[in-house]
């Protein structure tokens, strides 16, 4: 019994040490409105605000393909207003009335840490064999081959995301994900993309 236990616990604390390790997102709600109730939204317009038009415009379309799989209406803000990197409120509000939506997200990139992480390539030593009798020691030659070192990007993204309400302008719901040790900035918006719905879910917003 006492072996048995003790192995719960071992497999228990390996679990919490992997799942400490694979973190991937964090998430923390900054603001809800007290007054947002049972209410969910159905038609979503998607602004992303970027350093870039072309961050900008695949953040939108990621955040809008989550949001498609979860069952709502999505429309990709630069489908509307172009792919310029700073747009007005007057605009965005604009621009989800005539959409049709009944809600506004607008998503914006706070920082992006990138770092190289620098893996050592691997050596081995090669034995190659002269003429001669193959026992004997000395007729063989000794090298060295080794794989070059490889350097590996590491982006971590923190985002901040505002959801209002189309019809009188007010925030209702915002939260900062932060994603971490991506490799590639498409893979941490992809992430980020995730973080939204899946929170916007978890809160009964969406469907």
């Amino acid at each position: 019994m006492k072996t048995l236990d003790f192995r719960c616990i071992l497999i228990a604390a390996l679990v919490f040490l992997l799942c400490a390790c694979a973190r991937q997102t964090e998430l923390l709600k900054l603001y809800e409105d007290s007054s947002i109730g049972e209410r969910q939204y159905e038609r979503i317009f998607v602004v992303g605000i970027a350093g870039d038009s072309e961050t900008r415009r695949r953040l939108e379309d990621l955040i809008s393909e989550d949001l498609g799989r979860a069952g709502v209406d999505a429309v990709s803000a630069y489908t509307i207003t172009g792919t310029k990197t700073v747009l007005l409120q007057d605009e965005i509000d604009a621009a989800a009335r005539k959409s049709g939506s009944d809600a506004i997200i607008i998503t914006h990139i706070v920082s992006v840490d990138t770092r190289a992480e620098r893996q050592a390539g691997r050596s081995d030593i090669v034995a190659e064999c002269r003429r001669g009798d193959p026992a004997d020691y000395f007729l063989y030659d000794y090298k060295e081959l080794k794989e070059p070192d490889t350097v590996r990007l590491a982006h971590t993204v923190v985002a901040v995301t505002n959801l209002y309400e189309t019809a009188e302008g007010r925030r209702m719901w915002t939260i900062q994900s932060t994603c971490f040790k991506k490799e590639t900035m498409n893979e941490a918006l992809i992430a980020e993309a995730e973080a939204i719905t899946r929170q916007l879910q978890i809160d009964n917003l969406i469907r």
